[in-house]
């Protein structure tokens, strides 16, 4: 330690009034030695009280040394207020420095902070762009085995993951199935019928059982994943489940070569893709469903409308009309294969009801576009019209039908006599019913 610490330290204004006093005090001595000399006397002591005593002026000349200590003084005080000063300078200057270094290091923390949350942002934005357009492409699509491909390639190319897999709980909901990939090893995969059981170690079975998402950072020390040799240079997975509503059917994996490429703020993202892909997959499953239930309605309406077509062709005695170019006439069963050049058939929902025949008596006529497109819309509409022609007829029937028993209900629901209930019942009957015996036997 510095020895000069220890010592007491004087103020300018002490140091000063010292050194005034004692340059003050040279004025007296001097002055009295030199009177002394002046005087032809030797310098001593005595000589030079007797001259102090004999000179009054040289007491004025005594009050040197408390005048010019007194002025040294107050110039040293006037010192110590200049360096009180620039020594508060000075701190103020260093305040002021550390103050700027600290604002610099606070600007500089905070610019890096903005830099980490922009590109925090940026790669948000990115992801979100990249659910969007997702989104875009597979909404279109209605087909499941169009659909599950379209989906893992698409989301491949939009984030840049090494694999990307589909899952889909079977019917038992005993394993969850692979039915979608994009990398090589996923095909391989989907040739093998790769499946996971539901509630088992690895983080698909997790997801599939519990419906929470998985994060694997690092798969050599996870030991949840599934080492597959199929996909070698995967390094971290998540899986995240595929739900509709609070029913989970499945699982999107997704696998990527760098470790700790998911966080826990992506998994907020990916859980948005997985709802979307969900959705998409039961849209396509519930328009399959809708289109083999209309398939199948329309096969039992066609079936429904042929056979109802056969019981009234059978009823009708008109095979059909021909115009002979003056008048319209029946078509008899004699001339039934009616010469043409042109046939349009009669169609009602895949029925074949009827047949429009066009001829010409020219044989080399050649029919046009637009002549073929007339006959065409025309059969289409005579078909819907026959059609409507019977349902009214159908409709006719059974009006008169229900009016009938209405009115055998009404008169024989009057009669209280047994005898006059079976003989009206009877001639009721016989009334509506032409050409027909009718008899009533009660159960002896």
């Amino acid at each position: 330690m510095n020895s000069n610490s220890n010592r007491p330290r004087f103020s300018a204004t002490q140091r000063y009034a010292l050194l005034g006093t004692v340059f003050g005090a040279t004025f007296p001595l001097i002055g009295t030695i030199l009177q002394v000399v002046f005087s032809g006397l030797p310098i001593t002591i005595h000589n030079m009280l007797f001259i102090q005593g004999a000179f009054p002026l040289l007491w004025a000349v005594d009050t040197a040394p408390v005048v010019i200590g007194l002025l040294a003084g107050y110039a040293g005080r006037k010192q110590d207020a200049l360096t009180r000063v620039n020594e508060q300078l000075l701190e103020r200057e260093n305040e002021l420095k550390a103050n700027q270094a600290n604002l610099e290091r606070y600007a500089n923390e905070r610019t890096a902070e903005l830099i980490v949350a922009n590109k925090r942002n940026e790669h948000r934005t990115s992801q979100f762009e990249a659910i969007a357009y997702i989104a875009r492409t597979t909404s279109s699509i209605q087909v499941l085995g169009e659909l599950l491909p379209q989906i893992t390639r698409t989301i491949s190319d939009q984030f840049g993951f090494y694999h990307v897999g589909i899952y889909l709980m079977d019917d038992n909901r005993e394993y969850a199935v692979l039915a979608s990939a994009n990398s090589e090893g996923g095909e391989k995969m989907l040739e093998r019928s790769h499946r996971l059981p539901v509630g088992g170690t690895d983080i698909v079975s997790f997801v599939t059982k519990t419906g929470q998402p998985r994060i694997a950072a690092d798969v050599e020390l996870d030991a949840a994943h599934f080492n597959n040799p199929d996909l070698p240079d995967t390094r971290s997975e998540i899986a995240l489940p595929l739900r509709v509503g609070t029913g989970i059917f499945g699982a999107l994996d997704v696998q990527s070569t760098e470790t700790n490429a998911f966080a826990q703020e992506d998994v907020s993202i990916l859980s948005i893709l997985a709802d979307l892909v969900g959705i998409a997959i039961q849209n396509a499953r519930s328009y399959g469903q809708i289109q083999e239930a209309l398939a199948q309605a329309e096969a039992a309406s066609a079936l429904t409308s042929e056979l109802n077509w056969r019981q009234f062709l059978a009823r009708e005695a008109v095979e059909g009309y021909y115009f002979d170019g003056v008048d319209t006439k029946d078509l008899r069963t004699s001339n039934r294969q009616f010469p043409h050049s042109l046939a349009i058939p009669l169609m009602l929902r895949g029925t074949h009801i009827g047949t429009i025949k066009l001829s010409t008596t020219d044989p080399n006529r050649t029919w046009s576009d637009d002549e073929v497109d007339i006959a065409k819309a025309a059969a289409e509409r005579t078909s819907i019209a026959l059609e409507n022609a019977r349902l009214l007829q159908e409709a006719q029937k059974r009006v008169a039908k229900e009016h009938a028993i209405g009115e055998i209900s009404a008169r024989i629901g009057s009669l209280n006599n047994l005898e006059s209930l079976l003989q009206t019942t009877i001639q009721e009957l016989g009334n509506t019913l032409s050409d027909t015996d009718i008899a009533i036997q009660l159960k002896g």
